[in-house]
């Protein structure tokens, strides 16, 4: 059988060095390009690889490219197998990466994982690694909690959940407070 080959994309040489060498000692894995910029990870091409682990947070200035754009041109280019490595565990960051086409999502503090992740992408498998599947599960409790309500209901409920106050709300929907009160009861009582 031949070794799965993975490219890792991470600006950080000592994590680069890190991922790679315990990536390394699998017999199935082999890392056949390591990118340390966008550019460089951009010009791969799928022939090249089989699965993509991408960082996250490959910012270093404004003008570069974030991990969510880069895996998005990737994945537009037919690379289809792309797993997000951070350090970040929040909801947004995880809803996007997924949205983008990431097969997975591996936080650094569980770099142990990703030999696993690697070979279940392989596969084809969708599988959630055990530091995003309670954000998504809760998420999807949510979609399913808020169908219920209208757009504009969602919209309210969107701002409160972000911590807004009615007044704040309010003003960012171009509404009264005391509307903004009436939506938020009516939204209670659909949701409990």
């Amino acid at each position: 059988m031949c070794p799965i080959k993975l490219m890792v994309v991470e600006d950080d040489p000592v994590w680069m060095k890190c991922v790679c060498e315990y990536v390394e000692k699998e017999e199935d894995i082999t890392v056949v390009k390591q990118a340390y910029t966008k550019e460089q990870a951009i010009q791969v091409n799928n022939e090249q690889v089989d699965i993509v682990l991408m960082d996250l947070s490959l910012t270093k200035d404004e003008a570069d490219l974030s991990g969510i754009e880069v895996a998005r041109k990737l994945y537009s280019k037919g690379m289809k197998k792309i797993i997000m490595l951070t350090s970040w565990e929040e909801t947004d960051t995880i809803l996007e990466s997924f949205d983008i086409g990431a097969i997975n999502y591996v936080t650094k503090t569980s770099y142990r994982d990703i030999p696993k992740a690697v070979r279940d992408a392989y596969e084809g498998k969708v599988s959630l690694h055990s530091d995003v599947s309670p954000i998504l599960v809760k998420e999807l409790k949510k979609e399913r909690k808020i169908k219920v309500l209208t757009p504009t209901e969602r919209d309210v409920y969107e701002l409160k959940e972000k911590g807004l106050s009615r007044k704040q709300i309010a003003e960012k929907l171009y509404k009264s407070v005391e509307t903004v009160k009436k939506q938020l009861k009516v939204i209670r009582s659909k949701i409990n």
